[in-house]
């Protein structure tokens, strides 16, 4: 009989760590209130939204990283790219907010 060295997880410290650094830009998004007081009910429930994305992101990544790893990187990409799109929302936003 072998024996298992494996110490039973999965995913290392070190991935679970970016998964989290990754996410924790998304989770206080709704936090920085620019979005909130646009007025736009789409763009607010957008805002209210994009938290459970980012923890639906990071627990798929964080499934994914032993039998799929491009696809955990994959992830984690998409995840960085719409932190990206909504910052970038949050400033266009209150960029238009103070012409008005």
């Amino acid at each position: 009989m072998e024996e298992n060295t494996n110490t039973g997880r999965r995913v290392p410290l070190w991935m679970l760590a970016i998964i989290i650094l990754c996410a924790l830009p998304g989770v206080s998004f709704p936090l920085m209130g620019n979005l909130l007081a646009s007025g736009d009910m789409t763009i607010e429930g957008l805002t209210w939204f994009y938290p459970l994305y980012t923890i639906a992101s990071a627990m798929l990544a964080w499934q994914c990283y032993g039998r799929r790893t491009l696809m955990c990187w994959i992830i984690l990409a998409l995840l960085l790219l719409s932190h990206l799109c909504f910052f970038y929302l949050a400033c266009t936003i209150g960029g238009q907010a103070n012409y008005r």
